[in-house]
């Protein structure tokens, strides 16, 4: 009786295994679901695709400086921004899967949402003037067998008017066959009597899967994952955290003999004779050394982090001089990522006009604004 007993108890562990084994095979994993990239316009970040409209701009990568967009990312350090558009086009990304979601699965999947109260852009019926892009929009998730290829949609959020990070749940079960693209979507409010311009901001999505699998299991698969991440990528955040004040402090020019006993978070020094040709972000030649001196302060201070940040003078309208700082400020960033330096230890910012340092009304001062910094983010 004990041995009938025992074999009973070890079948239903077994059974209990098996069944926690066949639900983790449900699960998965999104490429990059957090997008993480450098800060960027026009350009959609790593492991995702833009399938929006030729001849309209990709998604950003926010927040870099331009647009008016200052919303801080929920999870680590960047997030996705996609827009709806006033002449009938939206932004969209799609990923392959690495398996595909199955016809008649049902499947759960969550991520985190916000609108933007700026997002501020020409348009095409109006180049001349600027726009802000504030409207609310809702979150389309479709389903395909191509990055081209919308076949099914799965489910639609309710519309995002919110300014703070909102978790949205849904579930879903393909119906009409396998998938392997996963697409997210960035539509108008429905039924609309115009089309509108509007912007939605995406955050920590979360692996799809089975909904058969207990949140707890997911709960736990998540935190493994978090607490392997932090060992390999010591400048990963917890969510969760209070994000800290820093106190800037503007320190002078750059010296590349610096070493991180002689740093705080928040110092920002000035990169002399860093030049650019004029109306471009092209790096003149003349000024690669300086570059040079940046990559070695890198290689020599293994636990600095930093923030590229670019300025102009008053003379052009803001949309110009928040991309052309940004485009200037992320030029030096890719020099560095490039050189070996990881990419998690860079971020790049373009601030326009906002900051001057000097008087607009001279040659001098114009001059003088016109600059890129390097901000002092970690040394951890």
């Amino acid at each position: 009786m004990v041995h009938m007993f025992k074999n009973l108890f070890l079948l239903a562990v077994a059974t209990m295994t098996l069944t926690v084994v066949d639900a983790q095979s449900e699960i998965i994993f999104l490429e990059n679901p957090s997008f993480e990239d450098a800060p960027r316009a026009g350009m959609s970040p790593s492991g995702w695709i833009d399938c929006g409209f030729p001849g309209e701009t990709a998604p950003d990568v926010q927040p870099f400086g331009g647009f008016g967009v200052t919303q801080l990312a929920y999870d680590k350090n960047t997030y996705l921004g996609l827009v709806t558009r006033d002449n009938k086009t939206w932004e969209s990304v799609v990923q392959k899967l690495s398996k595909p979601m199955r016809k008649g699965q049902c499947y759960k999947f969550s991520i985190y949402l916000a609108n933007s109260e700026r997002y501020v852009s020409a348009t095409r019926r109006d180049p001349s003037q600027l726009t802000n892009f504030e409207k609310g929009v809702v979150l389309r998730i479709f389903a395909g067998n191509s990055s081209k290829d919308k076949t099914e949609l799965l489910v639609s959020s309710d519309i995002v008017e919110h300014t703070d990070w909102r978790q949205y749940k849904f579930e879903f079960t393909p119906k009409n066959g396998d998938y392997y693209y996963f697409f997210l979507e960035a539509y108008y409010k429905t039924p609309t009597m115009f089309h509108y311009n509007g912007n939605l901001l995406l955050d920590k999505a979360s692996e799809i899967a089975s909904c058969k699998i207990p949140d707890q299991v997911l709960a736990d698969n998540n935190k493994n994952n978090q607490n392997n991440n932090n060992k390999n990528n010591p400048t990963n955040n917890n969510s969760n955290e209070v994000k800290k004040i820093v106190k800037e402090e503007n320190r002078g020019v750059f010296n590349p003999e610096l070493r991180s006993n002689d740093l705080k978070v928040g110092y920002i020094f000035q990169l002399e004779n860093l030049y650019f040709q004029a109306d471009s972000s092209t790096i003149n030649s003349n000024s690669e050394k300086v570059l040079y001196k940046l990559l070695q302060f890198m290689n020599n201070s293994p636990n600095v982090s930093i923030e590229i940040g670019g300025h102009t003078n008053s003379l052009p309208v803001t949309e110009y001089c928040d991309k052309l700082s940004s485009d200037r400020a992320r030029n030096v960033a890719d020099f560095l990522i490039r050189n070996g330096i990881g990419r998690y230890r860079i971020t790049f910012k373009g601030y326009g006009k906002r900051n001057p340092i000097a008087d607009n009304n001279t040659e001098l001062g114009k001059l003088k604004n016109q600059r890129v910094e390097v901000k002092i983010t970690d040394l951890d």
